[in-house]
């Protein structure tokens, strides 16, 4: 299936005082079909880094990172990507900012309407089409950012702590939103969090991460019907393996 993403072997190294730091290391991980990967960890382990270098906006310094085989070498109009902050341009719509990328790829105007209404309906932001971000609260600002993402087609999406910042009833809201888009789009999806609750109501595989520098400790298959009921016995005890994983890897970074 087109969009198939492969990491091997990859690690990424920073310049500190004393020399370079590794901060991520030998990282192997794939995602085929239209599969809705979450990624755990703690914090600083290098999650947020590990998207970055999949998008291609940070460099690697070993091992390869490849998208239907291809070694990535800056952006890919394969992928999109979704940061916590909704990244929105305060002077356009909703509207023009869901219409910017396809200004960028030269679709044509009556073509762009087309695509525009699809997305902004599916967000459910059509009454406000016409409205400005500073009108927007912060779960329509979000959604805003995911149709804009959507509109230009990709095959990837890559998902940066997009809910973080949210109440917990717009999070769970945008979730359940996420995973009907996920279903008619049939895209990947690469989804970093640090909510456990959120990564097994969302995933069908958790990878989670150690601490510094950030491994992949284990990948746990969500082998759970959907819709999943969050108070469900079964993803209980997924949520407390992951935890009880999750809080090893915080137990050493204290023991340093």
């Amino acid at each position: 299936m087109a969009g198939d993403i492969e990491l091997s072997h990859v690690n990424k190294d920073y310049e500190a005082k004393g020399g370079p730091m590794r901060a991520l290391d030998d990282i192997s991980l794939a995602v085929t079909d239209a599969e809705f990967l979450c990624i755990v960890g703690p914090s600083g382990c290098g999650k947020s880094t590990l998207l970055r270098m999949i998008a291609g906006l940070e460099p690697i310094n070993g091992g390869d990172v490849l998208i239907d085989g291809k070694k990535v070498v800056g952006t890919c109009p394969k992928v999109g990507f979704v940061f916590q902050e909704y990244t929105l341009f305060p002077w356009r719509t909703v509207e023009k900012n869901v219409e910017f990328g396809l200004e960028i790829k030269k679709i044509p105007p009556e073509r762009r309407r087309e695509i525009i209404a699809k997305y902004i309906d599916m967000v459910g932001l059509t009454r406000f089409r016409d409205s400005y971000p500073h009108q927007l609260s912060g779960g329509m600002k979000q959604r805003c950012a995911i149709a804009r993402t959507l509109a230009v087609g990709p095959e990837i999406l890559l998902m940066d702590e997009p809910f973080g910042a949210l109440d917990a009833q717009t999070r769970n809201i945008l979730q359940e939103q996420l995973l009907e888009i996920w279903g008619k789009e049939k895209i990947k999806v690469i989804f970093v969090t640090h909510s456990v609750d959120e990564a097994v109501f969302l995933a069908d595989k958790v990878a989670i991460m150690t601490s510094r520098p950030g491994r992949i400790k284990e990948i746990v298959d969500i082998d759970l019907p959907r819709p999943r009921v969050r108070t469900n016995p079964e993803v209980n005890r997924l949520r407390d393996t992951i935890l009880k994983s999750l809080f090893e890897e915080v137990r050493k970074l204290s023991d340093q």
